[in-house]
């Protein structure tokens, strides 16, 4: 296979990303039955249609009884209509910052958990931050990752106190009682009817313990994350731990499990797939230009991988391409995950281990590399080498409604969030509701700050020659 796509890239020198997705070569290795021609949107909507069609005798049925007790009901439509109300207002809670459902009162006022999370990570930052543009950014739930400057304005002008965000004690307080409460369920087999409002309190501030648990708390000497406390980070899973009641544990649907698992297949034989040359040779990194010149397989594989989506190659033409570009940094860096050892602090390659410090001396990008390492050491610590989730997160990295040039950012965002449902409803049916509530917000902050490190390594782009580096890598990069 390495060799195969090594000489392709000599072959044709001068292809375009374009000529690649149009391209029929190389893709016969994996074979799909069952969901051939078949998304994941389109998958659900065959559920809802199969809901309605069920239903719709039922339903007339239901008419016939409703007309002949007709009087009966009109004398209850006073009653009834102040309950319908009640329920209408508690159904319509809207956040006060950005319109999402919200679930209640934080930081004195109502918002949803994104914007909480948001106001708890951002509020007490000493770094300020600045808008692009003149500062009054519109802010919903489609806006409210563009601008956080405009974001976090708008928390304070509905009423968000900063001074009631937990500090460092009081958080490792909460996280103490988290994890007392969940010991306690999984000692006694409690079920999630009889989980106390404590209990529910506390688990569902774990996200933002997460999100606000700095980096520095994972150790660079040691290649297991550490607390400040020097225990474990709690949330690796721990499988003698997990719960034995099946009730306990989310049942996949048919149609979930075969997608997941043709995803995975497709995943695996693409961008999990290793060739000789990666991470292998000193000399290959002895200048940027070789360093982004040996991603191109990479980047190869990445095309291979998202033209077998039925969702991707829904796109136009144009977001294809523009959504490529905007996730071809992070879906490389997401990928060199899966061949780090947080063991051995080394690279694994088909021709062996590699330690991050010959890399790191050998690039000379010592902070960078240092960064990048650390955020596959903390990834692989919790993730390990389970390749659905994997696959699954960079689903959701190339879907993303906020890269730029895109025509239908609705339609790629409904798709994402598709893929994020799908992860928690994998998570919850291999490792129970409750460790999916926590390993899931964790998951989701991985990939925010991927957003930030492929920026980082975006700015060593500009160092690169462009009369030496592949034509697919000018486009793909935008160095033209």
């Amino acid at each position: 296979m390495a060799g195969k796509e090594e000489l392709a890239v000599q072959a044709s020198p001068e292809i375009s990303i374009k000529e690649c997705l149009m391209s029929t070569e190389d893709y016969e290795e994996v074979q799909f039955s069952s969901l051939s021609g078949t998304s994941f949107i389109m998958l659900q909507s065959k559920k809802e249609n199969i809901d309605d069609n069920s239903n719709s005798s039922s339903s007339n049925t239901n008419n016939n009884n409703n007309n002949s007790n007709s009087s009966n009901s009109n004398n209850n439509n006073n009653n009834n209509s102040n309950s319908i109300k009640k329920k209408k207002l508690k159904d319509e809670k809207r956040c006060r910052v950005c319109g999402d459902v919200a679930l209640g009162y934080n930081f004195d006022a109502v918002t949803c958990e994104s914007c909480k999370a948001f106001f708890r990570r951002n509020a007490r930052g000493s770094k300020p931050t600045r808008c692009l543009f003149q500062g009054n950014c519109a802010i919903d739930v489609r806006t409210r990752r563009f601008c956080p400057h405009c974001r976090l304005q708008k928390c304070f002008s509905v009423g968000m106190k900063k001074d009631m965000i937990l500090d460092e004690t009081e958080r490792k307080a909460r996280m103490a009682k988290v994890l007392e409460n969940r010991q306690k369920r999984q000692s006694t087999g409690k079920s999630r009817e009889e989980v106390t409002s404590s209990d529910q309190e506390a688990c569902s501030d774990w996200s933002d313990l997460m999100s606000n648990t700095p980096m520095s708390n994972f150790s660079d000497n040691s290649p297991t994350p550490t607390t400040a406390s020097n225990e474990p980070v709690p949330i690796k899973v721990d499988l003698a731990s997990l719960p034995k009641e099946r009730e306990l544990y989310r049942k996949l649907t048919e149609n979930e499990t075969v997608f997941i698992k043709e995803l995975t297949m497709l995943y695996e034989s693409t961008l999990a797939s290793q060739v000789d040359s990666y991470h292998s040779e000193k000399s290959n990194y002895s200048s940027i230009n070789q360093l982004v010149n040996n991603s191109e397989i990479a980047v190869r594989r990445l095309i291979k991988f998202v033209k077998r989506l039925d969702d991707f190659m829904r796109l136009s033409q144009e977001d294809q391409i523009a959504t490529l570009k905007a996730c071809v940094l992070s879906t490389i860096l997401l990928r060199s995950v899966a061949f780090y050892s947080y063991e051995k602090d080394a690279w694994i390659t088909t021709k062996g281990e590699v330690p991050t410090k010959i890399l790191k001396e050998v690039t000379g990008y010592f902070n960078l590399h240092d960064s990048h390492t650390r955020y596959c050491r903390s990834l692989k610590y919790v993730v390990q080498d389970n390749h659905e989730v994997m696959t699954l997160l960079q689903l959701i990295i190339i879907f993303n409604p906020e890269g730029p040039n895109l025509s239908s950012r609705t339609l790629i965002s409904d798709i994402q969030d598709h893929y994020i449902t799908l992860l928690k409803h994998y998570l919850e049916s291999e490792f129970s509701f409750s460790y999916a509530k926590e390993i899931l917000p964790f998951l989701l902050q991985k990939l925010a700050d991927l957003k930030d490190l492929s920026e980082e390594h975006s700015k060593i782009l500009l160092q690169v020659n462009p009369t030496q580096i592949e034509p697919l890598m000018l486009e793909v990069l935008n160095l033209k």
